[in-house]
């Protein structure tokens, strides 16, 4: 079975949906409140507050991060790093959408590397 159909066939269970929810909630606190400051994304995220065309690069350096945290050998990180991403997709809200051909790059594979991070969470505190 296909990775994308994986996903929806656990989106569709609406526990694992409640799950993650309430997951991404707990993280969203804990990434503001406890991982580091960066100052290049911020560099990039003032810009972008000024003038649109910083759209690109943005996109680009959360790309370049998501990656860097799938290559990262400790587990915790590598989640760590991509929660981060996540986190700050979350932060732009509605320019994902006003800029949607720009963020494509990045969407489909932060959605590909959380589900089934979160699902494997999910399954875990559900056997126990």
């Amino acid at each position: 079975m296909r990775q994308n159909d994986k996903i929806e066939k656990w989106l569709e269970d609406n526990s694992f949906t409640d799950y993650m929810q309430k997951r991404t909630i707990e993280i969203f606190n804990y990434i503001l409140n406890n991982y580091p400051y960066d100052p290049k994304y911020e560099e990039l995220d003032e810009y972008f507050d000024r003038d649109d065309r910083y759209v690109a690069p943005l996109v680009d350096y959360l790309v370049y991060r998501l990656h860097l945290a799938k290559l990262k050998r400790n587990s915790k990180k590598r989640r760590e790093g991509i929660w981060w991403v996540f986190v700050q997709v979350i932060l732009l809200g509605e320019y994902v959408e006003c800029f949607a051909e720009e963020f494509n790059r990045l969407l489909p594979e932060l959605r590909i590397s959380i589900i089934p991070m979160l699902h494997t969470e999910y399954v875990r505190t559900k056997n126990n």
